[in-house]
C-alpha cells in the first residue's frame, strides 16, 4: 500500500508539473509567438529529462519503496499524458476535455 501511495504521489506531482509547463508554453505562444514557445518547450523538455536523471541517480536509498523501473514508467506515463493531450488539442479538438481546456485557457 505504501509503495502504491508513493507511486501515485510521484505521478501526480509529475503530471501537475508538466500540465503547468504546458499551460505556460501555450501562454508563451499566444504572447510571444511560436518560435519562442518552441524554445521554451525545449527548455521544459530538458528540465523534464534532467529531473528524471537526477531522481534516478539519487533514488538509491529509497529503492525499497519504488524501483527504478517504476520511476521510468512514471516518467513515461507523464510523456504519454502530454502526447495524448497534444493530439486531442491539435488533431481532435472536439474531444479535448472541457475541464482541462478551462485550466489552460482561464
Amino acid at each position: 500500500m505504501k509503495k502504491s501511495a508513493i507511486c501515485f504521489l510521484l505521478f501526480t506531482v509529475i503530471s501537475c508539473t508538466t500540465l503547468f509547463a504546458m499551460k505556460y508554453i501555450l501562454w508563451a505562444m499566444f504572447q510571444w509567438g511560436g518560435s519562442r514557445a518552441l524554445v521554451l518547450a525545449l527548455l521544459f523538455i530538458s528540465i523534464y529529462v534532467g529531473s528524471f536523471i537526477a531522481v534516478t541517480k539519487s533514488w538509491t536509498p529509497y529503492q525499497q519503496y519504488v524501483s527504478h523501473n517504476t520511476l521510468k514508467w512514471i516518467w513515461v506515463l507523464g510523456i504519454v499524458q502530454l502526447t495524448v493531450l497534444g493530439i486531442l488539442y491539435h488533431l481532435l479538438p472536439q474531444f479535448f476535455p472541457a475541464v482541462i481546456a478551462d485550466f489552460f485557457f482561464a
